[in-house]
Protein backbone atom coordinates (compact mmCIF):
# COMPACT_ATOMS: atom_id res chain seq x y z
CA UNK A 1 0.00 0.00 0.00
CA UNK A 2 1.35 3.59 -0.93
CA UNK A 3 0.67 6.52 0.85
CA UNK A 4 -2.49 8.60 -0.25
CA UNK A 5 0.22 11.39 -0.72
CA UNK A 6 1.52 9.43 -4.02
CA UNK A 7 -1.55 8.13 -4.76
CA UNK A 8 -3.48 12.13 -5.13
CA UNK A 9 -0.37 13.21 -6.79
CA UNK A 10 -0.38 10.84 -9.97
CA UNK A 11 -3.97 11.67 -10.28
CA UNK A 12 -3.72 15.03 -10.42
CA UNK A 13 -0.85 14.50 -12.90
CA UNK A 14 -3.54 12.27 -15.22
CA UNK A 15 -5.82 14.71 -14.79
CA UNK A 16 -3.94 17.94 -15.86
CA UNK A 17 -2.67 15.83 -18.60
CA UNK A 18 -5.81 14.57 -20.25
CA UNK A 19 -7.58 18.11 -19.82
CA UNK A 20 -4.26 19.66 -21.61
CA UNK A 21 -4.90 17.18 -24.29
CA UNK A 22 -8.98 17.85 -24.49
CA UNK A 23 -7.95 21.33 -24.82
CA UNK A 24 -5.55 20.75 -27.38
CA UNK A 25 -8.26 18.53 -29.60
CA UNK A 26 -10.90 21.67 -28.60
CA UNK A 27 -8.66 24.17 -29.93
CA UNK A 28 -7.94 22.47 -33.56
CA UNK A 29 -11.49 22.19 -33.61
CA UNK A 30 -12.42 25.79 -33.21
CA UNK A 31 -12.27 27.16 -37.18
CA UNK A 32 -13.12 30.82 -36.19
CA UNK A 33 -9.46 31.01 -35.10
CA UNK A 34 -6.45 31.49 -37.27
CA UNK A 35 -4.04 28.87 -37.75
CA UNK A 36 -1.02 30.48 -36.12
CA UNK A 37 -3.56 31.07 -32.82
CA UNK A 38 -4.82 27.74 -32.80
CA UNK A 39 -1.30 26.12 -32.86
CA UNK A 40 0.40 28.83 -30.36
CA UNK A 41 -2.66 27.40 -27.99
CA UNK A 42 -1.76 24.07 -28.81
CA UNK A 43 1.55 24.67 -27.90
CA UNK A 44 0.77 26.20 -24.30
CA UNK A 45 -1.32 23.00 -23.70
CA UNK A 46 1.46 21.31 -24.25
CA UNK A 47 3.79 23.15 -22.15
CA UNK A 48 1.20 22.36 -19.61
CA UNK A 49 1.05 18.72 -20.17
CA UNK A 50 5.25 18.55 -20.19
CA UNK A 51 5.12 20.75 -16.63
CA UNK A 52 2.89 18.17 -15.77
CA UNK A 53 5.34 15.07 -16.46
CA UNK A 54 8.17 16.78 -15.26
CA UNK A 55 6.71 17.16 -11.66
CA UNK A 56 5.86 14.11 -11.56
CA UNK A 57 9.49 13.14 -12.61
CA UNK A 58 10.61 15.20 -10.17
CA UNK A 59 8.34 13.09 -7.20
CA UNK A 60 9.61 10.30 -8.17
CA UNK A 61 13.20 10.62 -8.81
CA UNK A 62 14.22 13.47 -5.85
CA UNK A 63 17.50 14.30 -5.19
CA UNK A 64 19.05 14.06 -2.11
CA UNK A 65 21.17 17.29 -0.90
CA UNK A 66 22.20 15.27 2.04
CA UNK A 67 25.03 12.33 2.08
CA UNK A 68 25.65 10.23 4.58
CA UNK A 69 28.82 10.96 6.87
CA UNK A 70 28.92 14.65 6.05
CA UNK A 71 26.78 15.77 9.27
CA UNK A 72 26.95 15.28 12.80
CA UNK A 73 24.06 15.44 14.70
CA UNK A 74 25.33 18.36 16.71
CA UNK A 75 24.78 20.46 12.88
CA UNK A 76 21.09 19.57 13.35
CA UNK A 77 20.90 21.29 16.46
CA UNK A 78 20.97 24.90 15.38
CA UNK A 79 18.39 24.63 12.23
CA UNK A 80 15.14 25.69 12.59
CA UNK A 81 12.10 23.13 12.37
CA UNK A 82 10.85 23.24 8.58
CA UNK A 83 14.63 23.11 7.74
CA UNK A 84 14.88 19.91 10.14
CA UNK A 85 12.15 18.46 8.32
CA UNK A 86 13.66 18.66 5.03
CA UNK A 87 16.82 17.41 5.65
CA UNK A 88 14.97 14.34 7.78
CA UNK A 89 13.12 13.69 4.41
CA UNK A 90 16.67 13.69 2.81
CA UNK A 91 18.44 11.40 5.28
CA UNK A 92 15.81 8.99 5.17
CA UNK A 93 16.02 8.84 1.38
CA UNK A 94 19.69 8.26 1.32
CA UNK A 95 19.08 5.66 4.06
CA UNK A 96 17.15 3.25 1.96
CA UNK A 97 13.54 4.82 1.67
CA UNK A 98 12.18 5.53 -1.82
CA UNK A 99 10.24 8.10 -0.63
CA UNK A 100 9.88 10.83 1.78
CA UNK A 101 8.22 14.24 1.71
CA UNK A 102 6.94 16.79 3.69
CA UNK A 103 3.51 16.94 4.44
CA UNK A 104 1.90 20.73 4.78
CA UNK A 105 3.61 23.48 7.30
CA UNK A 106 -0.19 23.70 8.93
CA UNK A 107 -2.97 21.29 9.47
CA UNK A 108 -0.81 18.08 9.22
CA UNK A 109 -2.60 16.29 11.41
CA UNK A 110 0.41 15.32 13.51
CA UNK A 111 2.65 14.29 10.96
CA UNK A 112 5.64 15.99 9.01
CA UNK A 113 6.65 13.58 7.04
CA UNK A 114 5.67 10.86 4.73
CA UNK A 115 7.96 7.77 4.04
CA UNK A 116 7.78 4.75 2.16
CA UNK A 117 10.35 1.67 2.47
CA UNK A 118 9.63 -1.46 0.64
CA UNK A 119 6.13 -0.98 0.59
CA UNK A 120 5.42 0.29 4.69
CA UNK A 121 4.24 3.67 4.71
CA UNK A 122 5.61 6.18 7.49
CA UNK A 123 4.06 8.81 9.71
CA UNK A 124 6.55 10.50 11.28
CA UNK A 125 6.23 13.15 13.88
CA UNK A 126 10.04 15.37 13.49
CA UNK A 127 10.72 16.80 17.00
CA UNK A 128 14.04 19.81 17.13
CA UNK A 129 14.26 20.16 20.29
CA UNK A 130 16.37 21.87 22.95
CA UNK A 131 15.08 19.51 25.72
CA UNK A 132 13.57 16.35 25.65
CA UNK A 133 10.28 15.38 24.02
CA UNK A 134 7.26 14.70 25.51
CA UNK A 135 4.40 12.24 25.41
CA UNK A 136 2.26 14.79 22.76
CA UNK A 137 3.89 14.11 20.17
CA UNK A 138 3.85 10.57 20.53
CA UNK A 139 0.29 11.32 20.97
CA UNK A 140 0.03 13.41 17.78
CA UNK A 141 1.56 10.72 15.48
CA UNK A 142 -0.67 8.31 16.47
CA UNK A 143 -3.48 10.12 15.49
CA UNK A 144 -1.59 11.15 12.57
CA UNK A 145 -0.65 7.73 11.23
CA UNK A 146 -4.52 6.71 11.40
CA UNK A 147 -5.36 9.92 9.37
CA UNK A 148 -2.67 9.50 6.52
CA UNK A 149 -3.49 5.86 7.01
CA UNK A 150 0.35 4.46 7.06
CA UNK A 151 1.31 1.74 8.51
CA UNK A 152 4.03 2.63 10.66
CA UNK A 153 4.16 5.73 13.21
CA UNK A 154 7.29 7.21 14.54
CA UNK A 155 8.59 10.20 16.25
CA UNK A 156 12.59 11.68 15.05
CA UNK A 157 14.20 13.95 17.67
CA UNK A 158 17.61 15.29 17.75
CA UNK A 159 17.21 14.79 21.58
CA UNK A 160 15.73 12.41 23.70
CA UNK A 161 12.93 11.13 25.03
CA UNK A 162 10.95 11.72 28.57
CA UNK A 163 9.81 8.62 30.80
CA UNK A 164 6.22 8.60 29.96
CA UNK A 165 6.81 9.01 26.24
CA UNK A 166 8.79 6.10 25.79
CA UNK A 167 5.86 4.15 27.74
CA UNK A 168 3.26 5.54 26.18
CA UNK A 169 5.29 4.91 22.67
CA UNK A 170 5.25 1.16 23.80
CA UNK A 171 2.31 0.42 24.88
CA UNK A 172 0.31 1.74 21.35
CA UNK A 173 3.08 0.76 19.06
CA UNK A 174 4.56 4.38 18.12
CA UNK A 175 8.75 3.93 17.14
CA UNK A 176 10.74 6.72 18.68
CA UNK A 177 14.27 7.31 17.14
CA UNK A 178 16.36 9.43 19.33
CA UNK A 179 19.35 11.36 19.32
CA UNK A 180 21.57 8.17 18.79
CA UNK A 181 19.56 6.80 16.12
CA UNK A 182 19.81 9.93 14.34
CA UNK A 183 23.14 10.34 14.62
CA UNK A 184 23.74 6.60 13.29
CA UNK A 185 21.30 7.69 10.12
CA UNK A 186 23.81 10.54 9.36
Amino acid sequence: MRPRFITIKVILFAICTLASFAAIVAVLQIHDLSPISRYSLCALFCLIALFCVYKVYCLFHRKSVFHKGLYHVTDLDGIDGIDFEQIVCDILVENGFELAESTQASADFGVDVLALREGISYAIQCKRYDSPVGLEAVQQVYAGRAYYECHVALVLTNQYFTSGAKKLADKIGVVLWDRDTLEQLL
